[in-house]
Formats: C-alpha cells, structure tokens, sequence
C-alpha cells in the first residue's frame, strides 16, 4: 500500500482532530476528502450521493499532491471514513478494487441487512451489497460482531460469511492472534465500535475487544498476508448526546494516531 492515508469528511468530526496533521504535532499527513453537505449520506448511501461522491473522489485524486495514478490506487491505500453512519463506504471503495480480495471486517455489527427499500447501500448492510454486487469478493470474515445480532439475520445471508468470536482469534493469556484462513489479497475493514466503550468511545453500541487487540490485530495482518486496503471507521457523531463529544474525540484522535503508526511504522 501507498504510504498515505485519506481522512473522508462526512460530518466534520474529523476537524476536531489532529492525528492527520503534521502542522498540530502528528508524524503523518493525510489528504483529507471533503464530503461534508452531500445529501443522501447519513447512514443510507442514495443513487444521487453515490454520484456525488464519485464525482469528488475523482477531482481528489487528480490533485497534484495526491500520489493516486487511478481508482484502484485510490482503493488500495489506508482510509479514515467518519463514523459507523458512513461504513458503507468500504462498500463504495470496493468497487474500485479490480482484482479477486478476501473482505476482513472487525465490526461489533454484522453489516448484513438486506435494504430496507430497493437496494439502497446503508450503514447496516452495506457487506451484504459487497457479497451481493461485488465480483471480485471472495470470502467474507466478520470478527467481533454481536451473536444475538448475526443470530437474527436469514440462514442463507449468515451462510455467506464466517464469523468469528473474540475468543476464536486474541487469546488472552499468551496474546497470541489467530488471522482467519483468507484465500486471497486482504482487504481490511475495522469498525472502532467492536471496542469496548470504557476505552473509547462510538455513536453506536460497542463490543468488548480491546484497543490493543485491534492495533495488534492490524500489524500482524499487515506482516502475515497481502493488504491491499484498510478503512477505519468508529468516529464519535459531533451531535452526539451521550458522551463529552470533545473528551471521546480526543481519545478516537489518539487511537488514529496509534493505527497509524502500526501500520506505517
């Protein structure tokens, strides 16, 4: 992967942070994505927003300080993509990959909801429009989602990925991670909220790994098998009611700054 990273701004939480920005102290720079007042994005991803950010991923990539050649290097690279509202971008940056990938996801939600009306990309579903739409998928593994939740969805959609508990892959007394058997080029997908609350805070209900399992996670995927993309997710929302969002965004800026240097160092 290009060592440079992408921050796409949906809702603004990001200028609250500085993980990306060498002038407020960080060691990385990133370009930053400006998706902020394109309607159609919270949560459901509409066909004009698609569009629309299409549109603005190009006009990003053909700027003189982006080191992008086309789509798939754009895809193939580290992204930051807002909160859990917007994880259906992953499903967006896949489509620009163009060759056979196994799909990681880390993620206290399955992401396997079949669209609420028409096949309209969401937040919730937007793995099974990967599974559904997306040639060049694989296989599917979904680490740390909720069992009660996986439980509801249709037998055939869970027969399309595996799933994993915390348990199948961190051992806690030796530290030892277990990677899932992929067959292919790795494309990773962390959701921040399969950590458990009293470490960092989401806009969504969490799971309970823990920040050092998920940065470890990361380095050893990184060094075992081929990554051809990673996206974060897991932002606080700025209008989120249920936490200090200044205090919970300090400690998401922190932990961007950590997988940072995981990944790049």
């Amino acid at each position: 992967m290009k060592p440079f990273f992408t921050v796409v701004n949906f809702s603004g939480i990001y200028e609250k942070e500085s993980f990306y920005q060498l002038d407020k102290g960080s060691s990385f720079c990133g370009g930053v994505l400006d998706l902020k007042g394109v309607s159609g994005t919270n949560c459901m991803c509409d066909d004009e927003a698609k569009k629309e950010i299409k549109a603005r991923i190009g006009a990003y990539i053909n700027k003189e300080d982006v080191p992008f050649v086309d789509l798939n290097d754009f895809a193939g690279s580290v992204h930051f993509i807002d909160s859990g509202n917007y994880h259906y971008m992953s499903a967006l940056l896949l489509d620009m990959v163009k060759e056979p990938f196994s799909l990681v996801v880390l993620d206290h939600h399955p992401d396997m909801q079949p669209p609420m009306f028409g096949d309209i990309l969401s937040c919730g579903g937007w793995v099974l429009n990967v599974l559904e739409n997306n040639p060049y998928v694989r296989d599917v593994h979904v680490i740390g989602a909720d069992r009660e939740l996986i439980s509801k969805l249709d037998k055939e959609i869970q027969s399309k990925a595996k799933f994993y508990d915390l348990e199948d892959v961190f051992d806690a007394e030796t530290g030892d991670i277990k990677l899932p058997e992929t067959e292919h080029p790795v494309y990773l997908s962390i959701d921040k909220d399969v950590i458990a609350r009293d470490e960092l805070v989401t806009n969504w209900d969490q799971g309970e790994a823990r920040w050092e399992d998920v940065t470890s996670f990361t380095r050893k995927i990184l060094s075992d098998r081929q990554v051809i993309g990673v996206d974060i997710c897991g932002e606080c929302a700025p209008d989120q009611e249920d936490c200090d969002v200044a205090l919970e965004t300090e400690g998401n800026d922190e932990f961007n700054k950590d997988i940072l240097e995981y990944i790049y160092m």
